[in-house]
């Protein structure tokens, strides 16, 4: 095998990291995965070990490359969960776990520094609608209810700019992972002075920015020993996890969208620049070369199918999707919930729940309700981007034989369904592409790294009958939301 001919991708997800193996034409010749925990041990916890994300890393990196000499590789790129949120000492060691998007611990926070928030316009820089996901109020909540912890940050970090720190000796955030922080000022792509001030941070506690096609060298040091991988080894910053996944499905050019539901979702569409709702529903997040990703995103995607298998201990292997069946309407928010309404207060309601309904009566009304959220966000970026003229559904659960059925149905249009398992990973190898300039400009990429998709329509008995759910469903929602907090308070979720 010739020096420089395959790519290495490193994608740390939420629940595990998978590393990959590309050749030149795109295709994964070898990958591997290690999966890292979630503690929870009380509501609205969601903690992780870095330390233990980065073992993985370098585990997964070294199994990887066992039937690979080390110097067949080009580089080694990255891409990452959104919303981690780390505290480092001057050291670099962590002084708190990291919080990933799961945490909503910032709840109080988040509701008491809204108002100001929306008076000063800070939407309009970041693009973010106040959300525990969100920097602002995690920032808050360790200032005011961790202060010792608070007064020993040096930086403030997602995980990848962590791991990256310990590969490259660089402390540096891409300008796609930064754009999900709701720090971010993007007309000017710089950290935003007037929401740092507001917050009583100085710049210097953030690292600084780079676009996501920077890299350096991979340094001498415990990864190399422990992987093989030589030193000096460009290592290619990367972005964010949802935006890189719009461009490994080919999906990065205007009016193009991606729906993925894995254990999240999110539904993404690319734009030349930078996306704002006037009624702050959506988010935008950089991709690279120029591209924005405008979207929502929700909680509650796969996560739900699993709870209500494992509850009801059911596999679902003999479920079986049929449009009559008797059963209850599912809002499935099991962990708050994300766009179009950022309401992390809103729990879970099974309405119209009956005696004789059965294991699989709940679980369709699972399948149903994730679907309806998709539908939600799609709906608002209809309006906020436009239509789009092409659909992509990707993701463990929206690709599954009855996800993509449902959301087909549910969202009344054809959908394409991904032929592509590892579409994050598969945008850091392109974007490294254009970083060893093999094109000027991701544009220009061949159409042959791209696959064909093959494409299903939907139902129009379905579609009909799930016109008449949606619309209840959503007048369930209308009708609860100001319930949710005072629930909340209780104590009892």
């Amino acid at each position: 095998m010739s020096v420089g001919e395959l790519f290495l991708t490193v994608d740390i997800g939420t629940s595990s990291c998978k590393v990959c193996v590309f050749n030149r034409e795109g295709v994964v010749l070898a990958s591997t995965k290690r999966d890292y925990p979630t503690l929870s041990p009380h509501p609205g916890f969601a903690e992780q070990d870095p330390e233990e994300m980065y073992r993985a890393v370098k585990e997964a990196t070294r199994e990887c490359l066992t039937s690979f000499p080390p110097s067949s590789f080009a580089a080694l790129a990255f891409d990452t969960m959104l919303h981690s949120f780390l505290l480092v000492g001057e050291d670099g060691s962590p002084l708190y776990p990291l919080l990933n998007w799961m945490d909503t611990r910032s709840a109080q926070e988040t509701e008491e520094l809204r108002e100001e928030y929306l008076t000063y316009g800070f939407y309009r820089e970041s693009a973010t609608p106040l959300h525990t996901i969100f920097h602002p109020p995690r920032i808050r909540w360790f200032a005011r209810g961790k202060e010792e912890i608070w007064g020993k940050t040096w930086k403030i970090l997602s995980i990848k700019d962590w791991i990256l720190w310990r590969l490259t000796g660089i402390l540096a955030c891409d300008f796609s992972t930064a754009s999900a922080t709701g720090l971010l000022h993007l007309d000017r792509v710089s950290w935003s002075e007037n929401i740092l001030r507001w917050l009583g941070v100085s710049e210097e506690r953030l690292p600084s920015l780079c676009p996501p096609e920077h890299s350096a060298s991979l340094q001498e040091g415990d990864f190399t020993r422990e992987t093989g991988l030589p030193a000096g080894l460009p290592v290619v910053w990367g972005g964010g996890d949802g935006p890189f996944a719009n461009l490994g499905e080919g999906a990065f050019r205007q009016r193009e969208m991606v729906v993925t539901v894995g254990s999240s979702g999110a539904v993404r569409m690319c734009e030349r620049h930078p996306v704002f709702d006037l009624r702050g529903r959506s988010w935008c997040y950089y991709l690279a070369d120029g591209i924005w990703v405008g979207g929502g995103a929700i909680n509650n995607g796969g996560i739900v199918y699993s709870w209500i298998t494992q509850l009801l201990k059911e596999s679902g292997a003999d479920f079986r999707l049929e449009i009559s069946r008797e059963r209850p309407l599912f809002l499935p928010f099991l962990t708050g919930e994300r766009s179009p309404n950022w309401n992390a207060y809103a729990r879970g309601i099974l309405f119209g729940l009956s005696y004789f309904h059965t294991p699989h009566a709940l679980i369709q009304a699972a399948f149903e309700g994730v679907a309806f959220r998709v539908r939600s966000i799609y709906e608002m970026l209809q309006e906020v981007m436009g239509s789009p003229h092409r659909v992509i559904v990707s993701g463990g659960f929206a690709i599954s034989e009855h996800g993509q059925r449902v959301l087909c149905d549910v969202l009344g249009i054809p959908v394409e369904v991904s032929s592509y398992p590892s579409a994050s990973a598969k945008g850091a190898f392109l974007l490294t592409l254009k970083v060893l300039g093999e094109v000027k400009h991701l544009e220009e990429l061949p159409q042959y790294l791209f696959l064909t998709n093959p494409q299903i329509a939907p139902i129009e008995e379905h579609k009909n009958f799930y016109d008449k759910l949606y619309g209840l469903y959503e007048e369930i929602y209308r009708r609860n939301a100001e319930l949710f907090p005072r629930f909340v308070a209780l104590g009892l979720a």
